[in-house]
């Protein structure tokens, strides 16, 4: 008897704890918030970050719906020049016969000169034609025979050292001749200077060679529309090799 009533007594006590834990638990407290001094940035959760913005897709620069035929005009001696006869004729538009045509867009694009014939070996004008002798008797004693001193012109007093149709057989040259102690410098033969061409998107057909003299220019070439997409820009300068334009 006296073990059971142990084991009553044990139990009653076991409720009377779990009963006293229940009803002493309370709400679970609240974090107070906290002041962020000025400047730092709140820290945030993994799942409190937005999903990242995808990127705006890039759109390829299109041509104008209101060009319908395009033409390059030119050479011109420089950009200025192409650029302010695009300006014209932007304000004025092209005369076509009795019809006027509108320019919507113009572009100035430089293409390459007239490749270079030959290329030339030679040393730089020297400061007296006493100098440019002394320089003479050097060069034959290093062994090269084939010079000519320049008396005259824009180079007197320089002494070429040879003329080449080859670039590369030039600069071979003169790669000897410095080894040997001498300044040589290979300069192109007959190429001529930059062209600059003028490319006019306008709203309507016309005949590019009755509107050329309009313009100024020598020659006229048709070109691609797609030369004047919005990104050109009227008052761009594009380097490129277009073989219409030449």
């Amino acid at each position: 008897m006296l073990i059971r009533a142990l084991v009553i007594l044990l139990l009653v006590l076991n409720l009377g704890v779990a009963l006293w834990g229940v009803l002493a638990a309370g709400p679970a407290p609240t974090a107070a918030p906290v002041d962020i001094p000025p400047g730092v940035e709140r820290l945030q959760l993994v799942t409190e970050l937005a999903e990242p913005s995808k990127p705006a897709p890039v759109r390829e620069p299109t041509i104008p719906l209101d060009i319908v035929q395009c033409a390059a005009f030119g050479p011109y001696d420089t950009a200025e020049v192409a650029s302010a006869v695009g300006k014209r004729v932007q304000l004025e538009g092209l005369v076509d016969g009795e019809a006027a045509v509108a320019v919507l867009t113009t572009a100035v694009r430089a293409e390459p000169g007239r490749p270079p014939r030959s290329w030339r070996v030679l040393l730089p004008p020297l400061p007296s034609a006493a100098e440019t002798d002394i320089v003479a008797k050097r060069i034959v004693a290093a062994g090269f025979k084939d010079y000519y001193v320049i008396r005259d012109g824009v180079d007197a007093n320089a002494i070429a050292l040879g003329l080449f149709r080859n670039e590369q057989a030039a600069r071979a040259r003169a790669e000897t001749l410095r080894k040997a102690g001498f300044d040589a410098a290979v300069d192109p033969v007959g190429a001529g200077p930059e062209e600059y061409w003028l490319d006019v998107g306008a709203d309507a057909a016309f005949i590019a060679e009755a509107v050329r003299s309009q313009l100024g220019a020598a020659r006229t070439q048709p070109i691609d529309c797609e030369s004047l997409a919005p990104s050109a820009g009227p008052e761009a300068v594009v380097v490129g090799d277009n073989p219409a334009a030449r």
